[in-house]
């Protein structure tokens, strides 16, 4: 096969691919894939964490590009991903999971693969998840806390006054704040 330099190397005719290269064994492979991985016995967090990788260190940038037909796709790594999710937040005001998935599919996916899941995705772009959810998911000491801190205020505790005057406030995970 044709070398044209360290991590180029022809595959199939194409010329001037760029490649990963498995710290294992060396081979030139467009995915450092699981499946891969599971041939030196070892899994793919194990992998990153013993050569210091990240996921987008896992697949050729190329290949990446090769992959996607989306229109407005763009193989980012992880400084040209935050860049990205922050000017959809300057565009549309948000970057909850689902409005990334049903308009911006390949940043959520990205984003996810890039970090390892969408909480630490978030705090890489300098957002706190908790603040970032559609939907917050309430835990009995939180409850219990908002609670107490509206009887100190001695507010109604009677469920048609809290959905009348103070659900738009409780819809976001900063209800326990706002109220203690």
């Amino acid at each position: 096969m044709n070398q044209t330099g360290p991590l180029k190397r022809s595959f199939d005719g194409d010329e001037g691919f760029a490649f990963v290269v498995c710290r294992i064994c060396g081979d030139h492979r467009r995915v450092i894939s699981g499946r891969h991985l599971s041939k030196h016995d070892t899994d793919r967090e194990t992998y990153m964490d013993e050569y210091d990788l990240s996921p987008d260190e896992m697949i050729a940038k190329d290949f990446r590009i090769i992959q996607s037909s989306r229109r407005g796709y763009y193989p980012n790594g992880k400084s040209e991903w935050v860049a990205a999710v922050k000017k959809v937040y300057e565009k549309d005001g948000n970057v909850f999971a689902g409005h990334l998935q049903d308009n911006y599919a390949h940043l959520y996916e990205q984003g996810v693969w890039i970090f390892g899941d969408w909480d630490r995705a978030l705090r890489a772009a300098g957002f706190d998840p908790e603040k970032m959810r559609e939907r917050i998911v309430w835990d009995k000491e939180k409850i219990i806390a908002i609670i107490r801190a509206m009887h100190k205020k001695h507010l109604p505790l009677y469920a048609a006054y809290v959905m009348d005057n103070h659900t738009p406030s409780c819809s976001q995970p900063r209800c326990a704040k706002s109220y203690t």
